[in-house]
């Protein structure tokens, strides 16, 4: 197995993780907070959309598929817990675009991963080379780890 296959494979292996979290969730506890003040499971759930639909510009594979969604849940913690989608149009959305990375991810190459992204230019590439999608897609399963951790926090409490 290669390097490349290996971080492919966490990436895949994260968001079945995510998917099996998600499934134990109920509806009703999908827009409850995790902790008082906190982010919901179904802020978590659309901001990580939202950053995987971001990837698909970022890596210039295409626009996004759900722009609307980075004015449904904004980066900000704790803030815009109410007005969220519903919890399977979320994931219907998410679905779709992890399906479209996926597809995108597996026809690059090796040369393409480790070529820059388009928030970096040329110049700035050229000194820090480290800028590449490969770096951006592992550091999105990072953060998709440890969103996980939070969730998992929800579903303990779902199955309890």
């Amino acid at each position: 197995m290669t390097t490349l296959e290996i971080c492919l494979l966490q990436w895949d292996t994260y968001n079945r993780r995510m998917q099996k979290a998600l499934d134990t969730i109920s509806e009703e506890s999908f827009y409850k907070p995790i902790v008082p003040d906190g982010n919901s499971p179904s802020w978590l759930m659309g901001h990580l959309a939202d950053t995987d639909d971001a990837l698909l510009e970022l890596f210039g594979i295409r626009q996004r598929m759900f722009p609307e969604l980075s004015t449904i849940y904004h980066h900000e913690r704790g803030a815009n817990q109410t007005s969220h989608l519903s919890k399977g149009e979320l994931m219907n959305k998410w679905i779709a675009i992890v399906a479209e990375l996926d597809h995108a991810f597996k026809r690059m190459s090796e040369k393409e991963w480790h070529a820059r992204h388009m928030a970096v230019s040329e110049e700035d590439f050229k000194k820090e080379t480290h800028r590449n999608k490969l770096n951006v897609m592992l550091s999105r399963v990072t953060h998709k780890a440890s969103h996980l951790g939070q969730m998992a926090v929800q579903a303990k409490k779902v199955l309890s």
